[in-house]
């Protein structure tokens, strides 16, 4: 009997030695690492607690550095009041100008306590400080805000897969392309075509058209002899005499001027 029950109390007690491990080895590894650390409090005034619980984890830089260690509402306000265990070992870091933010962290959207560390010959944030909160909203808190746009965004997505699937529906797609290459061809034929015939009217059009201009501006035949004779003006004028105007118009303004004087 005394051998049994030394060998059940032996068995016990390894099993509580083994409780107890896998307690503390849950404990570590489930980020509350601060419980065997020195540590000292800072605080957060928020809106809302935005889903952040006690435990959460609290980074400096995305280095973890402690948790949330108490949630509850700021005496006469009705912001929330969250305070954080930090090392001791980071104090130096934390300094005037940190700013804290609250994040998302992984795809089962746990809330963090992100902490921006301020210059580092600024003073450091004695114990209970408050911490400014940063205004700018987590990427996914956007994401939640916006769902009636992105619901449309969802929409338009679905209407062009429904379109691409008309389309390579009983291979049209590939008609389509066909079509496409053929009428390429087709306009790339019409083009050299087109230049052929522009080389062919320009060779026999502009090319004599050139020569006659040039010997019209050589003084050649007789159509350049009496462009480029500088004495063929003179020689008109001599021939025709005094412009025909001046034989008229001269005794008609004689005339009228004596009528005029006439009626006075």
């Amino acid at each position: 009997m005394e051998t049994n029950l030394a060998h059940e109390l032996k068995v016990g007690l390894f099993t509580l030695i083994g409780i107890v491990l896998l307690c503390v080895s849950v404990i570590l590894l489930g980020g509350d690492k601060l419980l065997f650390s020195h540590t000292y409090a800072l605080k957060i005034r928020m809106p809302q607690v935005q889903g952040l619980a006690r435990g959460s984890v609290v980074s400096l830089s995305g280095v973890p550095i402690g948790n949330v260690d108490k949630i509850t509402f700021a005496e006469g306000t009705n912001e929330v009041e969250v305070v954080i265990g930090i090392e001791r070992n980071v104090q130096s870091k934390i300094t005037q100008g940190s700013m804290v933010t609250v994040k998302t962290q992984g795809a089962l959207g746990d809330k963090y306590v992100y902490i921006e560390p301020g210059p580092l010959t600024a003073t450091p944030l004695q114990e209970g400080t408050i911490l400014p909160m940063d205004k700018v909203p987590d990427f996914l808190d956007i994401l939640a805000s916006k769902g009636a746009e992105l619901g449309e965004v969802v929409e338009v997505i679905k209407e062009v897969r429904i379109l691409f699937q008309n389309i390579n529906k009983d291979s049209r797609s590939s008609k389509l392309m066909a079509n496409l290459v053929e009428d390429t061809d087709l306009l790339g034929k019409f083009l050299s075509e087109g230049r052929e015939t522009f080389k062919l009217v320009r060779g026999e059009t502009l090319t004599p058209l050139a020569s006659v201009m040039k010997k019209l501006d050589k003084g050649q035949g007789t159509l350049g002899a009496l462009i480029n004779d500088p004495s063929l003006h003179s020689r008109l004028m001599g021939m025709l005499g005094e412009a025909p105007r001046n034989k008229f118009l001269k005794p008609l303004i004689r005339d009228s001027i004596q009528t005029n004087e006439g009626n006075k």
